[in-house]
């Protein structure tokens, strides 16, 4: 029984559903996973925003999660010549962890009485190992990033749920730093922090691998004209030089490229059109490493993400530094 007073969301004991997820893994799963959903107390009440940014992580772990059992399957017929010997056995752990962390949200979305955000079809672009391996990382990448932004919106709101985001993060880092290294011949440690993205930015950057009209629940959230990377091409960019991104965004005026790296405030780079339609060039500030996000913008005075969230008229784009 669930009673909303004041933006808040208070249970009174609700013990079963919180076993409820929990049997919604095997056993098996939970053994290669390492563990299971947390059996420790969940707070009497939790805001409503934080409900609703948990919605999202349960949206975009329910992609990892897709993407990630089929993986097993694939990379097992794939094959792992030229990478690691233990790389079926990683992933097939990954795809155990990301289970758990799905049945770990839906346990605090239904403790709360807040719907459960179902699986939507997907649809990745992969066709082998070494396409697999380099997507795993900038998805990987973009659920760190939201799960960094669950933990600072929520240490202000529901601080009782920290230990639980930040157990998650860790994890998806330890992850993200094997498929670094494995796919893409990175130093798995290549910053000093991970970069911390909107809940909006990262359902924007799940959207291209989720089919069209396929999702039973959608979070609402606004969607901008996608943007990516066209060249420079390659497993990473370098830390200057020239960047052009294509996008279907009309807009004209004053643009710039805002940037977001690490725990830094936005940097913005101004905007050069291409004789290309559809493209726009720009160049890679100084100072930036590992995965950086950006978006186009028309104005340059935002302090944090949160702000450039509102502003942003396409994107965010994943652009690997280094």
């Amino acid at each position: 029984m669930s009673v909303a007073l004041a933006g808040v969301v208070s249970v009174t004991a609700a013990p079963a559903r919180r076993q409820a997820a929990q049997m919604n893994i095997s056993t098996e799963v939970v053994s290669i996973a390492g563990g299971g959903v947390p059996d420790g107390p969940l707070p009497s009440a939790l805001s409503k925003s934080a409900l609703n940014d948990i919605q999202v992580a349960n949206f975009l772990e329910n992609l990892e999660s897709a993407f990630f059992q089929a993986a097993v399957t694939n990379i097992t017929a794939w094959g792992t010549t030229g990478f690691p010997d233990d790389t079926l056995d990683i992933v097939r752990r990954v795809a155990a962890q990301e289970q758990v962390h799905v049945a770990t949200f839906e346990a605090i979305l239904t403790h709360f009485d807040t719907p459960v955000i179902p699986p939507c079809q997907y649809q990745f672009p992969v066709t082998d190992t070494a396409s697999f391996l380099k997507l795993a990382q900038i998805i990987t990448s973009v659920g760190i990033g939201a799960v960094i932004n669950l933990a600072a919106t929520t240490s202000v709101t529901d601080p009782a749920l920290i230990q639980n985001l930040a157990s998650t993060v860790t994890n998806e880092a330890r992850q993200d730093a094997f498929f670094r290294q494995a796919a893409l011949g990175l130093v798995p440690n290549p910053t000093p922090q991970d970069t911390q993205i909107s809940a909006i930015w990262a359902l924007n950057l799940a959207l291209p691998f989720v089919v069209p009209n396929s999702c039973p629940l959608f979070p609402e959230v606004p969607l901008f004209p996608a943007m990516n990377v066209v060249a420079p091409t390659g497993n990473s960019t370098g830390d200057q030089g020239t960047i052009t991104f294509s996008t279907t965004a009309g807009v004209l005026g004053n643009l710039s490229i805002a940037w977001i790296n690490q725990a830094n405030l936005p940097v913005y780079t101004p905007v050069a059109r291409t004789l290309v339609a559809g493209q726009l060039t720009s160049v890679i500030p100084p100072g930036m490493g590992g995965m950086a996000f950006a978006a186009l913008v028309n104005q340059t005075t935002a302090k944090d993400v949160a702000a450039l969230t509102t502003m942003t008229l396409a994107g965010p784009a994943t652009v690997q530094i280094s």
